[in-house]
């Protein structure tokens, strides 16, 4: 009798938002059996792959992980889309919101997906705060008041004008138009502050493992005074956790997770 394959077992949606035939098939190129709902008692080869680590998944991918099973986490990418317009989804073990882990190689994949860095700004009159919709697991996820709280705290420090641009939700709109005026933009941990990175607008951050951390500020206390220095560093990690719908299929991004 010839040795079981592992198998990978999800729990995504079915719609077209989520590509679950796409994650299916490029794990199935990685040589798991896919189609299979998770098991009461995985294996250590086995894998699980959720969308985002929200509440309904907390207790499975635990399970998983107390078997010595991994858990593949994906979400909407941070950036948004590469030089040919393709939408970008954030794939990690374990955790979502940057806080999970993935292995980074030599080559710059940042170069590679070919994003506009734009300088700093260094002008600007209003802060704007960036909030999610508060996906996930405790401590991780975004608290459910955090926008206004923070929104009280930055008028103690700062005379500048405070305004919140709240989270369009399944929509996927660029956040820029609403930060044409903005000194700084202040997130909990969310993929429209690693845009407004990107675009060169300062961020100041309060999930203390968000991965836009090392080009932005934690706290707000400094309002005044923002990060501008380099943000490559921080990019080209980030890039490697951040994949087509093609790249999917093919099983690239689990071959660099897993391998």
């Amino acid at each position: 009798m010839g040795k079981l394959r592992p198998v990978a077992s999800d729990t995504l949606n079915p719609s077209d938002h989520y590509r679950k035939d796409s994650f299916r098939r490029g794990l199935e190129r990685c040589g798991f059996e896919v189609g299979q709902p998770p098991k009461l008692d995985p294996d250590p080869s086995d894998v699980l792959v959720i969308w985002n680590r929200a509440s309904s998944n907390v207790a499975l991918a635990e399970r998983y992980e107390e078997a010595g099973a991994r858990v593949i986490v994906a979400e909407n990418g941070y950036i948004g889309a590469d030089r040919n317009g393709w939408q970008l989804y954030a794939i990690a073990l374990g955790h979502h919101l940057g806080a999970g882990e993935w292995p980074t190689r030599q080559d710059d994949r940042w170069a590679a997906l070919g994003i506009e860095l734009r300088p700093w700004r260094r002008a600007g009159r209003e802060i704007v705060i960036l909030p999610q919709r508060g996906f996930g697991e405790p401590g991780i996820a975004m608290p459910k008041t955090w926008a206004e709280e923070v929104a009280e705290r930055l008028k103690k420090v700062t005379d500048r004008p405070v305004r919140i641009r709240f989270h369009p939700g399944k929509a996927r709109t660029d956040p820029l138009p609403d930060l044409q005026d903005a000194w700084a933009a202040v997130t909990w941990a969310s993929g429209a502050g690693i845009k407004a990175l990107v675009a060169g607008i300062p961020v100041f951050h309060e999930m203390p493992s968000w991965v836009g951390g090392t080009a932005a500020k934690f706290g707000i206390e400094d309002i005044e005074d923002p990060f501008l220095g380099d943000r490559l560093p921080m990019l080209r990690r980030l890039a490697w956790s951040q994949w087509t719908e093609a790249e999917i299929q093919e099983g690239t991004p689990f071959k660099c997770l897993l391998g």
